[in-house]
């Protein structure tokens, strides 16, 4: 992992707060900017998005030209929302426990 991605990690970098900034009056989190954990899914997130929120005044996504994508305070509380519902639907899985046992395993060694 570079110092870039410890930097705005879940695990490490997190501390320092989300990289919520104004651009063009509007208050956002560029992509580069979202926990390196999350890009990944953010992104795979943003691509099943219907193209009606992505833009216009109720847009979840926008891409700033000099900057680049964002995704807008609306945006990122509904990814917040649909990753929590996720989780909370993962834990009615019968398997669930075995994995959260392996997971845990794996983290500590």
């Amino acid at each position: 992992m570079s110092i870039s991605q410890k930097i705005r990690s879940l695990h490490c970098g997190f501390q320092r707060g989300l990289g919520f900034e104004v651009i063009a009056g509007e208050n956002c989190i560029l992509i580069k900017n979202v926990p390196f954990e999350l890009e990944g899914i953010i992104a795979k997130w943003i691509d099943e998005l219907p193209i009606e929120l992505m833009s216009g005044p109720v847009a979840l996504v926008k891409l700033y030209p000099t900057e680049g994508m964002a995704l807008t305070e609306s945006g990122w509380s509904a990814f917040i929302s649909w990753m929590t519902e996720t989780l909370n639907s993962a834990q009615h899985e019968p398997n669930f426990p075995l994995k959260v046992r392996q997971s845990a395993k794996s983290s500590a060694q």
